[in-house]
């Protein structure tokens, strides 16, 4: 398969991806595992697989007229979510109920049935294709403005300053450590933003040599990896990936301070650390992408758990690091490349990843109110450099912050000027402002 077939697949992929099952298996009342470009069941059973062209959004359950409708066309896609878009079926060998139980299926779609969780596999945030870094060579880049550029530096300096005034943040999550406890070197970033919270003309010379003296003992702890030239993608310390997850998140606090700081020495400092922060940022992703698809880490243990609420509180912090992981990598690399663009004139594409978009997710503050909002509604996983189908099924309001402010750089600012425009007259700077 060409790259370019590749390409037009996942392109179809992206609007229909939301749906809850192909035709052919809707009309044999089957269970479908939903894959792009053909589902498993038809590929072992020889049928032609397709989907419905049409999409259908955001019909709650109990709407009598949604309902009505989707008896009449049971075989077109819905974004409304349940918890079966949360689990896929593993009843058989290709994923589907066994067909010789007479057409009835032993699970209910539209509900999480804990006495059936033995036929539900792995969640989305946790399946292969979910881990892998796209490159995308566009002929027509998108036009970004830089007015929105400049606001997404701002936004992330004000993200990283509510953490210590909030203990939550877009990039970082409340619960990321509350198991473990927070990592020596990220108290030590912490302890860095709060300080230099407090910097003036007066003591400017002492808290950034502090900033400094914090950078280099991290980067002096994991001597190992500083030298740039080692491999990327193999990661030779036995870290977990909480692990990788704090230094990456650590050493990144202290490069933003000092690259947009405007202290030219402590600049020029940051600059040579800028590829330990890109091979460190790289083990991080190879770590988490192992656990994913080799280790098994956060596999399927938590279906062993008898209590609903433990299961649900497995899948909960799983997704939390998971999701952390993916923003704090995109946070990474997009400012890096901001950087590196702004002082160069050009920069190398580093790819970019699906992330979760659905507005509330983030901020659940319980397993319980996070799976409820997935029973109700799609996540909404995207890739910024794909997400026309986004703009046209959904409002600004369905997804949060980080979503905002990174689209930001992945589609055209007038785009995203005129989705704003359709729930609000402010512009996109505007409301990024309002956001951070």
């Amino acid at each position: 398969m060409t790259k370019e077939a590749d390409y037009d697949i996942r392109s179809q992929s992206a609007q229909f991806q939301r749906q809850r099952a192909c035709i052919p298996c809707t009309q044999a009342k089957r269970r479908c595992d939903k894959s792009q470009p053909f589902c498993q069941r038809c590929l072992s059973k020889q049928i032609k697989c397709h989907y419905s062209s049409r999409r259908l959004y955001a019909r709650r359950r109990g709407d009598a007229s949604s309902s009505a409708e989707s008896t009449a066309t049971a075989s077109e896609p819905s974004l409304v979510s349940t918890t079966s878009l949360l689990f896929t079926d593993a009843g058989s060998e290709d994923g589907n109920i066994d067909e010789n139980q007479n057409g009835n299926e032993s699970t209910c779609l539209d509900g999480f049935d804990v006495d059936n969780r033995q036929l539900f596999t792995r969640p989305w945030f946790l399946r292969a294709e979910f881990w892998i870094i796209h490159h995308q060579n566009l002929h027509t880049p998108p036009l970004i403005r830089g007015s929105a550029v400049q606001q997404y530096i701002r936004c992330i300096k004000k993200w990283l300053r509510q953490w210590i005034d909030c203990n939550q943040c877009p990039l970082i999550h409340a619960s990321l450590f509350v198991d473990t406890g927070m990592p020596p070197c990220l108290q030590d970033a912490y302890a860095a933003i709060a300080v230099y919270g407090n910097k003036n003309e007066q003591n400017e010379h002492v808290v950034m040599q502090h900033i400094q003296h914090k950078a280099d003992a991290l980067l002096a702890a994991n001597s190992e990896n500083k030298d740039p030239l080692v491999d990327m993608f193999v990661s030779p310390t036995p870290l977990s990936t909480g692990q990788h997850l704090a230094r990456v998140l650590a050493l990144f606090i202290y490069q933003f301070i000092r690259l947009f700081d405007g202290n030219i020495r402590q600049r020029a400092l940051a600059e040579k650390e800028m590829p330990v922060l890109e091979a460190w940022t790289a083990q991080l992703w190879e770590s988490v992408s192992l656990d994913v698809t080799l280790h098994n880490t956060f596999g399927g243990e938590f279906l062993a758990v008898e209590d609903k609420i433990n299961m649900a509180n497995h899948l909960w912090r799983n997704w939390i690091l998971m999701e952390n992981v993916r923003r704090v990598w995109m946070v990474v690399t997009y400012t890096q490349c901001i950087y590196l663009l702004t002082r160069d004139g050009t920069v190398s594409c580093t790819g970019t990843i699906d992330f979760t978009a659905r507005c509330g997710l983030w901020d659940a503050t319980s397993a319980a109110t996070w799976m409820r909002m997935l029973e109700q509604k799609d996540p909404l996983p995207v890739v910024p450099h794909d997400s026309d189908w986004l703009r046209e099924a959904t409002s600004i309001k369905d997804i949060d912050k980080f979503s905002l402010v990174s689209l930001c750089l992945g589609l055209d600012s007038d785009k995203m000027d005129a989705w704003i425009a359709n729930t609000t007259n402010m512009r996109l700077e505007a409301l990024m402002d309002a956001y951070s």
